[in-house]
């Protein structure tokens, strides 16, 4: 190898070094310019409900510093982004993260809804989805919400809160409750079904979560065992109907009518 080879290469590996050093002191001195760095009005999500409060996109952003440090020239900032708003408690899931540029996202997600309201001692009621996931108790605050009055209240729970709102409870008891009470939401306000008691019940086949529902005019009907995707669970609600249709209400049903397990 020549001496005149030799430099090139020494030059063309400085040169390379001094370029690849440049270009990284320049992206990181334009990857902070405002235009790539995301603003909430640039962020797209679907439409939220009325319970979710409507600066939600901007306090993720705050509380994520991702309004002064999501770059879109950051190839992390997509899984940034699904991070903080997953962890957001009125968000169930992220679906999708995709970048708009110059500064822009399009997120896919979906809400969780207000399904119940645990009763528990000293507290009062506070709101869980369907998944018995706790959520925020200023959704309870608002007095114009109509559809709080249709939510079904679970009693009986005994153990603690779970913690920060978003948290799963993680008693199956709630749990139970509360995807009973998805179950019933089509039908619970004509009915004027009011409560759902959880108990665990000792049984042949094991323990199970046991519910009965009560009525406003404290009536109750056994529910009976409860597991997600239970088949009877039409069948029951069919048998709730016409016991409402042919009593006129739930409240005139006799003792011997009100045990839906048999369904």
């Amino acid at each position: 190898m020549t001496r005149t080879l030799i430099g090139l290469i020494l030059v063309l590996a400085i040169f390379t070094g001094i370029s690849t050093l440049g270009w990284y002191l320049v992206k990181n001195r334009v990857r902070y310019q405002p235009e790539y760095i995301l603003s909430a009005g640039n962020v797209n999500v679907p439409p939220p409900p009325d319970w979710v409060p409507e600066q939600f996109v901007e306090e993720i952003l705050q509380h994520s510093s991702l309004n002064q440090t999501g770059s879109l020239l950051d190839k992390t900032l997509p899984q940034k982004l699904a991070e903080a708003f997953a962890a957001y408690p009125w968000i169930e899931k992220v679906e999708q993260v995709v970048l708009r540029y110059p500064s822009g996202a399009d997120i896919k997600l979906s809400y969780r809804v207000p399904m119940a309201l645990v009763e528990i001692p000293q507290r009062d009621i506070v709101p869980v989805d369907r998944n018995g996931v706790l959520l925020p108790m200023e959704v309870l605050s608002d007095s114009t919400a109509d559809w709080r009055s249709e939510l079904l209240i679970i009693q009986g729970i005994q153990s603690p809160l779970p913690g920060s709102a978003g948290t799963l409870w993680g008693d199956p008891k709630v749990q139970a409750a509360a995807q009973l009470a998805e179950a019933l939401s089509d039908i619970s306000k004509t009915l004027k079904l009011a409560r759902i008691i959880p108990t665990t019940e000792s049984m042949p086949t094991g323990t199970k979560i046991v519910c009965r529902l009560k009525t406003a005019g404290g009536a109750e009907f056994l529910w009976g065992p409860f597991v997600p995707d239970d088949p009877k669970i039409e069948a029951k609600k069919k048998r709730l109907w016409d016991l409402h249709d042919n009593y006129r209400t739930l409240d005139n049903v006799p003792a011997d009518f009100r045990d839906l397990s048999r369904e």
